[in-house]
């Protein structure tokens, strides 16, 4: 592979330069039902549609409605090649020089609580959420402690259904969340199993008038909000509103806008009346989303990765330290 050269500026840089190849390895084929795999093509495109080189690594290269420029030979030309790897890669499988760690859930909820101590020392370490740590740690996030958070949005997920709705849906997904929980959903309420397809899942969104799901994290919940149908998410015990926004990847978005609120989404039936009254402008607000992650995430990232060895957002600061 050749360098890129990349035409479109940036923030405040405005000359031509190279800059190294990007590539993303993943272990699985593309699933639109798993967001964790999503999020990562749709990282590509975006960064794709940002004139920058970058491609895919999957077992069979599965087409898809995202991004589908993969990368045949695995042979990556070390000295100009950043590889993306997920939180569940153990090592380094394409023995990359320039090495991320895309911490898409905190270590132990998905990989091996321990997986760090497989990765490189001076590999770079980016989070899609913010953890705890940044938390007791505050000084350390934007330098040790970097974000990259992306949200696909699926152009279907529209209301198309706006007259007088009624009846329940829900799901568990991820309900181990919750050490216990007592099921609030009516008898008659149907459920939306993991087998469904997301064309199958905003038809439902748009047929039913409340959507009650059991995994606080799940993106089901904004999908319905904008599909017109009012998402109501299970309190965790001990978790408030404001942790919980927090942890479902818009934790900048929030802080800077000075908001504790997702419009057409209820965190516990006591905001039902607030998820209804807001509903009509979940669209908006999303909109609004997407572009702050975009100003704020894709494009700083995009320049750490033409400034990578100055970095200090390191495995060793981030875990050994």
């Amino acid at each position: 592979m050749s360098k890129y050269i990349r035409y479109k500026s940036l923030n405040k840089i405005s000359n031509k330069y190279y800059m190294k190849n990007i590539v993303i390895f993943m272990v699985n084929d593309f699933d639109i039902k798993c967001g964790g795999i999503v999020v990562q093509y749709y990282l590509s495109k975006q960064i794709s549609e940002l004139n920058y080189n970058i491609q895919m690594i999957s077992p069979t290269n599965v087409k898809n409605s995202i991004f589908n420029n993969f990368l045949l030979d695995t042979t990556i030309d070390i000295e100009n090649t950043i590889v993306i790897y997920g939180e569940t890669i153990q090592g380094n499988p394409l023995n990359a020089k320039y090495v991320v760690r895309w911490i898409l859930a905190p270590l132990g909820l998905v990989s091996q609580k321990n997986i760090y101590q497989t990765w490189g020392s001076e590999d770079l370490v980016y989070y899609f959420n913010s953890e705890s740590k940044f938390n007791t740690n505050p000084e350390k996030i934007g330098n040790v402690y970097k974000l990259l958070t992306t949200i696909y949005l699926n152009p279907l997920a529209t209301n198309i259904n706006p007259t007088l709705r009624e009846g329940y849906c829900h799901t568990f997904r991820k309900s181990y969340y919750h050490k216990s929980f007592t099921y609030f959903h009516p008898s008659d309420s149907f459920e939306l199993t993991s087998e469904l397809t997301q064309e199958e899942l905003i038809s439902h969104f748009n047929k039913y008038k409340y959507f009650i799901t059991y995994d606080p994290l799940t993106f089901l919940s904004v999908i319905a909000a904008l599909c017109g149908c009012i998402s109501i998410v299970y309190k965790v015990d001990g978790i408030s509103k404001e942790e919980w926004l927090s942890n479902t990847g818009i934790s900048e978005y929030i802080k800077e806008k000075k908001i504790n609120t997702l419009y057409g989404i209820a965190y516990g039936l006591e905001d039902i009346p607030f998820a209804e009254s807001t509903l009509h402008l979940a669209k908006e607000q999303w909109d609004d989303i997407i572009d702050f992650i975009i100003n704020k995430n894709i494009k700083p990232f995009i320049e750490d990765m033409e400034n990578y060895e100055n970095l200090i957002n390191t495995v060793k600061n981030n875990y050994f330290e």
